[in-house]
């Protein structure tokens, strides 16, 4: 395809776009999460891997944001409230 004058792959439209970061993909724990969530979480130091669902995940994460102010980690809290309610909550 032509992008402003200059012929360009779908692949490399792809990794100019880092779309593959904002895929969810079901991490060993069960829980699903993106490359994006996961790097905010890291840089809180707020390790996944100890949780067994997104509910105490999400416990964690509240509990960190009372001490501490992190606007993008209050966006993946909110992300995986979201998440957490079409996955996990009987409708």
């Amino acid at each position: 395809m032509i992008v402003n004058g200059v012929d360009v792959t779908v692949d490399k439209a792809l990794e100019l776009t880092k779309v593959d970061e904002h895929f969810l993909k079901r991490r060993e724990n069960g829980i699903l999460l993106n490359d994006y969530q996961i790097a905010v979480l890291n840089r809180n130091n707020i390790d996944y891997h100890k949780y067994n669902s997104l509910s105490s995940l999400l416990f964690e994460i509240e509990e960190y944001l009372n001490v501490y102010k992190d606007e993008e980690l209050e966006e993946v809290s909110k992300q995986l409230a979201e998440i957490h309610y079409y996955m996990e909550t009987n409708k």
